[in-house]
């Protein structure tokens, strides 16, 4: 092979290679992606508006009104919430009643389990809540993080509304008077 034509073949080589090299440095290119999780706190009563308790009146002279014959199970507590780490680490979910109750009577709400149809990390429930004084915030469900329990009946933490006697006030029964009140869900930074 003659002489001149190698440094000819080994100069286009070297030549071609960095056309190649230049080339692919040119046939891409980057951006930046931010991503933004907004706050997220919601909740709902599901399974109706309104509710109605009624003791059964007694079958036999001697016999005080049956508190424990009629509960109601058919709200649900649905909510779906987004925490910030260091701005709210945890969320809770309160009960208040205005109105009046019955002297004479208790109003409890039992706050099941989650149902377990949502995903995350959803609340810790707190039993059975007596409501003793009007107004106060009972929380209900505590430890809510980053979650959502799924909409409708049968989701989120099933709720039972039952009456109880209050012994010590059982002479202040009234039936000529009616009692209506308000159960107040709220879901909030801790």
């Amino acid at each position: 092979m003659n002489k001149l034509f190698r440094p000819l073949i080994l100069a286009t080589l070297v030549l071609f290679g960095f056309a190649q090299a230049n080339a692919q440095d040119t046939n891409s290119d980057s951006h930046t992606l931010t991503v933004d999780i907004p706050e997220v706190a919601l909740l709902d009563i599901e399974g109706g508006t309104a509710i109605t308790l009624s003791p059964a009146a007694p079958t036999e002279a001697g016999l005080p009104i049956d508190f424990t014959s009629d509960t109601d199970n058919s709200l649900w507590l649905n909510y779906s919430s987004i925490i910030g780490s260091t701005t709210e680490a945890t969320r809770k979910v309160t009960a208040a009643l205005t109105g009046t109750l019955p002297t004479g009577a208790n109003l409890k709400v039992a706050v099941a389990a989650d149902a377990g149809s949502g995903a995350g990390n959803v609340g810790t429930e707190a039993g059975t809540v007596t409501f003793a004084a009007l107004a106060t915030n009972y929380d209900i469900v505590t430890n809510v993080r980053s979650c959502y329990t799924g909409t409708g009946t049968s989701k989120g933490h099933q709720l039972t509304y039952s009456l109880t006697e209050d012994s010590g006030n059982y002479g202040a029964l009234d039936f000529d008077t009616d009692y209506t009140v308000t159960i107040t869900y709220t879901l909030s930074d801790n």
